[in-house]
């Protein structure tokens, strides 16, 4: 029984020293790399301390004071509501395809693996690789200048974010129900809304709210590709080197992203619950 005991005890302390090392050899790979591509990339290091001065000369005697009573103006505030509108919209519409490209690109329930599967799987993969300036850019030369053309990227960005993340609670769930509904003959329709959203809502309720949070932010700069809302003033001001009205305009878009996170915690503390 000893003999057994330290052979045991022996093998463990093995294992966990074999593992330390893939843990040190790892680590140490890690680092080689980013020294490596630090120098390939030629970036000056020593340059990295100065940042700080210049940031600060830049923000103290050029930007500020913000120029509030320029961000408050009735053009800039009407941007806003555009803004708020262009995220609500493109939150809403994003969402609404989600649920049924969710529903096709989960592995365990969806309707068909040889087409709406891989159908599915392509829309997240295309929404997921085209960042929303790209999206904004190309929808401006196709759609025109305009918060049309926001509203559809930020479609493209709550696809891309949201159905992800949904189509992942979608493959966690528990297939006990699913499969019972099926043996029912249930028709793939019903066992969706009433074997799957069931297990998913909660989840899904959290990740549409955050998903708002985070494409709201999103929708300040798309102005800068002429896509509608806020981010036109702030590209306006600091072409033309108007930097206190660049910063008020930013010291706005802060206070709505603030607004936006409150809004977002009392939401999530309202509707989902863990």
């Amino acid at each position: 029984m000893a003999s057994h005991l330290e052979s045991v005890n022996q093998s463990y302390f093995r294992a966990v020293r074999i593992g330390r090392l893939l843990k040190f050899c790892a680590l140490l790979l890690f680092l080689s790399a980013g020294i490596w591509t630090i120098y390939h990339l030629n970036i000056p290091i020593e340059r990295i301390f100065g940042i700080p001065s210049r940031l600060t000369h830049m923000v103290v005697d050029r930007m500020m004071p913000p120029d509030m009573v320029y961000a408050m103006q009735a053009g800039i505030l009407t941007r806003v509501v555009e803004t708020i509108e262009m995220t609500f919209l493109g939150s809403f519409f994003g969402t609404l395809v989600c649920l049924i490209v969710a529903w096709f690109a989960a592995w365990n329930v969806t309707p068909n693996r040889r087409y709406l599967y891989p159908l599915g799987r392509g829309i997240l993969v295309l929404a997921r690789s085209v960042p929303v300036l790209i999206w904004g850019m190309l929808l401006v030369a196709i759609l025109g200048f305009g918060p049309f053309a926001g509203v559809i990227a930020l479609t493209m960005l709550t696809i891309s974010f949201a159905g992800k993340l949904m189509s992942e609670q979608v493959e966690a769930i528990d297939m006990g129900p699913v499969e019972a509904m099926r043996a029912t003959g249930a028709s793939p329709i019903k066992v969706y809304l009433f074997g799957i959203i069931p297990q998913v809502k909660p989840a899904w309720i959290g990740i549409a709210i955050y998903n708002w949070d985070s494409i709201f932010r999103a929708s300040t700069v798309l102005g800068f590709v002429g896509a509608g809302g806020l981010g036109i003033y702030l590209r306006m001001n600091i072409q033309e080197l108007e930097y206190q009205k660049a910063m008020g305009v930013i010291a706005l878009i802060i206070c709505l992203v603030i607004i936006s996170e409150i809004t977002s915690h009392f939401l999530r503390g309202r509707f989902y619950k863990d």
